[in-house]
């Protein structure tokens, strides 16, 4: 999980990997009322939830944005790549699926993770270095979501 901050003084990490998890158990649920079955929740990089469905097991990379509500909205999606002096976020990723919760607007945008990467490469989008919490130089790319809203499948929660 990643959130973009704004106020460092005001950052709490503990609370953000909270609001994370709720975040994948709101996408879980999610993927219940359609007919998955849940099989784990996974705490390394490679993904953060594994479903099945149609007898098939798919994995999820979620991540949860808290900050962009209805009225205070950047249009941006920001793509994490890199933190604390490592590859990190769409870099090491292995899931299938990667899915931008947006916990105030209501909507979880999907992609397949091997098309993000594909749009990634192909784009020259905006990089934010030096992001997210005190000294975990994160950096990561800007996707303006509604120029691109045609690459994702996107889902009113």
């Amino acid at each position: 999980m990643f959130i973009l901050i704004e106020n460092m003084a005001n950052y709490n990490f503990k609370k953000d990997l909270i609001l994370g998890n709720q975040g994948e158990i709101i996408i879980k649920e999610f993927l219940e009322s359609k007919g998955s079955k849940f099989i784990g929740l996974n705490n390394d990089n490679k993904y953060d939830l594994k479903m099945i469905t149609d007898n098939v097991e798919t994995t999820y990379e979620i991540k949860t944005d808290v900050y962009c509500t209805p009225t205070k909205d950047t249009g941006n999606m920001f793509i994490e790549f890199f933190c604390r002096d490592k590859p990190s976020g769409i870099l090491t990723s292995q899931a299938t699926w990667f899915i931008m919760y947006y916990k105030y607007l209501n909507e979880a945008w999907f992609i397949k993770t091997d098309d993000l990467k594909k749009l990634v490469n192909e784009n020259k989008f905006k990089v934010i270095t030096n992001g997210g919490d005190k000294g975990s130089s994160t950096n990561g790319y800007l996707i303006p979501r509604k120029i691109f809203k045609e690459n994702f499948i996107v889902n009113k929660i």
